[in-house]
């Protein structure tokens, strides 16, 4: 814990991640894909990573749809007529769901390596700039830990109808979140660099 980097630094990174994947072009789409393939070695990246995509896999099929089927050009497969997707919208759709995959990996990532309250724990410093408009980042980080942990221990019913015979919790009883505070380092100044580095890579 004392050598890892600061949360807030993490998701800041994973933030520059994602900005870099999405504004990249296409030609380097694949040097960002062999540095997230290179995470895809460890498991704990590598289970968080599988979840993610199950859970995102309609989501990603929608978009392959809309797009082949949403943007005009040339018919993918002229035999088919109206029914057949268009070529340039399939591109677009491989392209857009090729930039998700890679976020998600990059999520996958911050996820395996960084424990749930440390992760709450970088929300709650970089909310720091919205306290100004009234915004209780303490309050938002505890409700966020206790909901986080009333879902995780919840039991899975096998069926929706009996989840909702289910009895209500006791709202009576006593519940709190800790939260271990982190102090900001220079290596942690060092990760948010190399970061806006990546960006100034693929922006170049």
């Amino acid at each position: 814990m004392a050598n890892a980097p600061h949360p807030a630094a993490r998701i800041l990174l994973w933030c520059g991640w994602a900005v870099a994947v999405e504004v990249a072009a296409p030609s380097l789409l694949i040097f960002l894909a062999v540095a997230a393939a290179t995470a895809f070695l460890f498991a704990p990246v590598r289970i968080q990573l599988l979840r993610l995509l199950r859970r995102a896999r309609w989501l990603l099929a929608v978009l392959l749809l809309s797009y082949a089927y949403a943007i005009p050009g040339d018919a993918l497969w002229p035999a088919l007529g109206w029914a057949s997707p268009g070529l340039v919208g399939v591109q677009q759709g491989v392209l857009r769901i090729t930039r998700l995959v890679l976020m998600l990996a990059g999520l996958s990532v911050l996820l395996a390596t960084t424990a749930r309250p440390r992760l709450i724990y970088g929300l709650y410093v970089l909310a720091w700039p919205l306290t100004g408009f009234g915004f209780d980042r303490r309050a938002f980080a505890v409700r966020l830990g206790l909901t986080l942990d009333a879902v995780e221990q919840a039991p899975r019913s096998a069926r929706w109808l009996d989840a909702l015979r289910e009895p209500l919790p006791d709202d009576d009883t006593p519940v709190t979140f800790t939260l271990h505070a982190e102090r900001w380092q220079s290596r942690d100044s060092a990760v948010i660099l190399a970061g806006l580095l990546l960006m100034w890579v693929v922006l170049a």
